[in-house]
């Protein structure tokens, strides 16, 4: 069995970058289909839609990795399985609270109607293993899912500490063999209106954080890695097949069923292994850039949707995307200054 430090490793090769590319993607995504930027079907509609789409794929991937890579079960010993869950609870809720009250408190509609049951399982986080889309804010289903990891988590790392690399490829396997049903025809084979509903669901998405799990598993044993112009040409052809206007799809939901789901998220997963394995360098100015955004991604990822809240009703268009997608980077960084980072060292204090 490989040794398992209790300290965590430093930054890992470029996965900064690369969280604050896909938070990007997801946003402008979204954005475009708000403000009605492309036509059904168009060959910029399809990439778009696969790059914000998988774009949460692969963040969950890299939620995966980076906790099992980091949080080891000698470190969890270390610290304390109370002090581990705070430290993941300040990573999650301070932010998602936020996005929620302020759905909440200005009736702007992002999820079911609250009610004390809905209020409750979001103040908690178990919506996750109730129903993701119980999240009162949009996008809120990733945390709930996350969430479930972060509670099993200690669980988890203390059966990987007992089986090593077995543990993490049985866990793989097994989740990805629960999702089958789901992604093959048990999502499209719903009414219209349950069909996104039954894609959040914990059997269509947790076996992708137990494939960044082992692919954080394989990444402790090895040694080798990439230069960054090696990774960067490996990473190029594939990013291509996501941008490819084929197969053609009107219905987003098409892309992400199927047997073709599968064939993109090892795309993503192996996108994810490219950035990981990539050797640590200092990045140059635009990769400076992109690895802060990478630090604002959370915010991002739940704040954009109002920012277009704020936008729409005033202005339309390429000038409305813009400036929704603007303020909401502003806003990420806002929230990541004055609430992540004061959460983080209460969290590691």
């Amino acid at each position: 069995m490989a040794e398992v430090s209790a300290k965590p490793p430093p930054r890992l090769g470029f996965l900064d970058p690369l969280r604050g590319i896909l938070a990007l993607c997801v946003a402008v995504y979204h954005l475009s289909v708000w403000f009605d930027l492309t036509q059904s079907g168009s060959g910029m509609n399809m990439a778009l839609a696969r790059l914000g789409n998988y774009g949460v794929s692969a963040f969950f991937v890299l939620s995966g990795f980076l906790l099992v890579r980091t949080a080891s079960w000698a470190r969890i010993q270390n610290e304390g399985v109370g002090r581990f869950w705070l430290r993941r609870f300040l990573r999650l809720a301070p932010v998602f609270y936020l996005a929620c009250a302020l759905n909440v408190a200005f009736h702007l509609g992002m999820g079911p109607e609250p009610s004390w049951r809905f209020i409750l399982e979001n103040l908690t986080l178990t919506f996750g293993a109730i129903h993701p889309n119980h999240a009162l804010v949009t996008g809120g289903w990733y945390v709930g899912l996350v969430a479930l990891l972060y509670f099993a988590f200690p669980a988890l790392a203390w059966l990987r500490e007992k089986g090593d690399l077995w543990f993490l490829a049985a866990l793989a396997f097994g989740l990805w063999l629960w999702s089958l049903p789901s992604t093959l025809h048990g999502v499209m084979a719903q009414e219209r209106w349950n069909q996104f509903h039954t894609y959040v669901m914990a059997p269509n998405q947790l076996f992708l954080l137990a494939w960044g799990g082992l692919l954080a598993g394989l990444h402790a044993r090895a040694k080798a890695r990439l230069e960054p112009r090696v990774a960067l040409g490996l990473a190029l052809p594939m990013l291509a097949v996501l941008l490819l206007p084929w197969p053609k799809f009107f219905d987003h939901l098409v892309a992400l069923t199927g047997w073709i789901r599968y064939a993109y998220l090892l795309l993503v997963t192996l996108l994810v292994a490219l950035a990981a394995f990539t050797r640590n360098g200092e990045p140059g100015r635009i990769g400076k850039v992109i690895s802060r955004l990478g630090e604002w991604s959370f915010g991002l990822y739940l704040l954009h949707p109002f920012t277009m809240k704020l936008v729409a009703p005033q202005v339309s268009g390429l000038l409305g995307f813009s400036l929704s997608l603007g303020l909401a980077v502003l806003a990420a960084a806002l929230v990541h200054r004055w609430i992540e980072e004061p959460a983080g060292r209460l969290g590691r204090g």
